[in-house]
């Protein structure tokens, strides 16, 4: 059985020093706002930067470059690795659909080669369990068709609540229609963002972040978690994720494998303050 290393788009967040221990190889994406520069590899900006830049101009989100892919995956054929890349959501960013382009071509290039592209339907933490997921049972010996197998299924049971603090992000992005973020805003309504069918939909509606936090405790509170796959996010906000977090921990009793940073990706589209939860049910 030929050896295999996992590879995951920067949208599925993991820990970047887990990344680095584990030799898991970070696909990026980019952004830039209206100054001709490209975020997202080489040149970056800290979420400080970003988040003070994105509140007075607006930063457009781009996908994965195919000929960078191609490069990082022809770099472990070339060592007779198979490859397993774990995407975030076709249905939200167009990465998915390069990254299997170019797989294709090198499994041509390079006859006897296996490089599977896994669809998470997830993107942000919740997709990001799927790497910490596949990387266990890779050390557990388990072969790649047989974590992608397992991950196909798991896929299906993981979502997230992610509480979006500033909603004129969301029209900015072409999310939410300009009326619905006036009125949402002047009612101070915040919406609970979860996962349908790939893509980013609002599971209800609350009256301030106060509320919106004690109905995710509350639907959290009915779960039967898997104890060890539970992450927190946010967005420029740690105090904040920390905060919500421990909450949460009163209700699941669980304490999360790390809380991440969002992709600025993401960032650039629900705005800072934001914090979420994702979680896998058994």
């Amino acid at each position: 059985m030929r050896d295999f290393v996992i590879m995951s788009d920067v949208n599925c967040d993991v820990d970047p020093a887990y990344a680095e221990e584990k030799g898991i190889a970070i696909l990026p994406q980019y952004y830039h706002f209206n100054d001709g520069t490209i975020y997202g590899d080489e040149i970056k900006l800290t979420p400080q930067e970003f988040y003070a830049r994105l509140a007075k101009d607006r930063a457009y989100s781009m996908g994965c470059n195919p000929e960078r892919v191609r490069g990082i995956m022809e770099e472990e054929l070339k060592k007779e690795h198979d490859i397993l890349v774990i995407m975030a959501s076709s249905e939200c960013s167009g990465s998915y659909s390069t990254v299997l382009t170019e797989a294709e071509d090198l499994m041509e290039d390079y006859p006897g080669s296996k490089i599977y592209v896994l669809d998470t339907y997830l993107e942000a933490i919740a997709s990001g369990l799927l790497v910490y997921m596949a990387q266990d049972m890779k050390e557990e010996g388990k072969s790649l068709d047989e974590i992608a197998a397992v991950l196909e299924e798991k896929k299906k049971h993981i979502d997230v609540y992610f509480i979006v603090e500033h909603l004129d992000y969301l029209v900015r992005g072409g999310r939410l229609s300009p009326l619905s973020g006036a009125v949402g805003s002047m009612l101070q309504i915040k919406p609970i963002l979860h996962f349908e069918n790939g893509k980013i939909v609002p599971l209800m509606k609350c009256r301030g972040q106060k509320a919106a936090k004690k109905a995710i405790l509350e639907l959290l509170a009915k779960k039967k978690l898997d104890k060890k796959y539970y992450i927190g996010a946010h967005t420029n906000n740690e105090a904040g994720g920390r905060e919500f977090l421990a909450q949460a921990k009163e209700v699941t009793g669980l304490d999360p494998l790390f809380i991440s940073e969002v992709s600025l990706i993401i960032g650039a589209h629900v705005g800072p303050d934001a914090v979420a939860v994702a979680f896998c049910e058994e």
